[in-house]
């Protein structure tokens, strides 16, 4: 008897794992992060400043930039792309060099055409 009652218990719960899992919406897919490698930053001021400004970027969502590794971490927007070329120039402007761009639109070593 209590196999019996052991095995509809054991049918039960995977019923209803079966349908919480169906109910779970499917995680999105994380976006396709850009890496930019930059030379020229000596503090963290430096880095809360390109992190600014790469965030006002069309087509980006978040920046986050370590000076004592020189890399900068950019997340797009859902839906969205930024230019490499965009990003590339802005931390030019910034008064830094970029020196190298790792991204879903390829890999650069110098200013993107786009």
């Amino acid at each position: 008897m209590n196999l019996l009652i052991n095995r509809r218990l054991l049918m039960i719960a995977s019923v209803i794992a079966g349908a919480v899992a169906l109910a779970t919406p499917a995680q999105a897919e994380e976006p396709a992060l850009t890496e930019v490698t930059v030379e020229g930053m000596h503090c963290g001021g430096c880095a809360i400043k390109l992190g600014r400004l790469l965030e006002a970027v069309p087509g980006v969502k978040s920046a986050k930039v370590d000076f004592a590794t020189g890399l900068a971490v950019v997340t797009p927007k859902a839906d969205a792309a930024p230019s490499p070329k965009a990003l590339w120039e802005t931390v030019e402007k910034a008064g830094y060099k970029a020196t190298k761009l790792v991204g879903p639109a390829g890999t650069f070593d110098s200013k993107p055409a786009s």
